[in-house]
């Protein structure tokens, strides 16, 4: 489990990057990064895409990054984040990655 301070990190990174990119729009952000299966959801290869674009971690430990955030956001554990989930973290309804 990342450390409060590495949380907000995290959540910090993502948040500018949606701001950036999709002009702080996270719903247009969650359609960008849901692109294999265009299923609403966004799976772990997808979640690597979109840490590496915000500048989160490196090669190496960018997969230990999504294995934490799809444990800590996957209620369902069907391997994926929802985009009702994304949005929520980001928007800070929810503390805990």
């Amino acid at each position: 489990m990342a450390s409060e301070s590495q949380q907000r990190k995290l959540v910090d990174k993502v948040t500018k990057l949606v701001a950036e990119r999709f002009g702080g729009d996270y719903h247009k952000a969650f359609e960008h990064y849901d692109r294999d299966k265009k299923d609403g959801r966004i799976n772990q290869a997808e979640l690597l895409e979109l840490l590496k674009d915000a500048g989160v971690g490196n090669w190496l430990t960018r997969g230990s990054w999504a294995d934490g955030i799809l444990a800590a956001l996957d209620a369902d554990k069907d391997g994926t984040i929802s985009s009702p989930e994304f949005e929520a973290v980001l928007k800070g309804r929810r503390s805990k990655l």
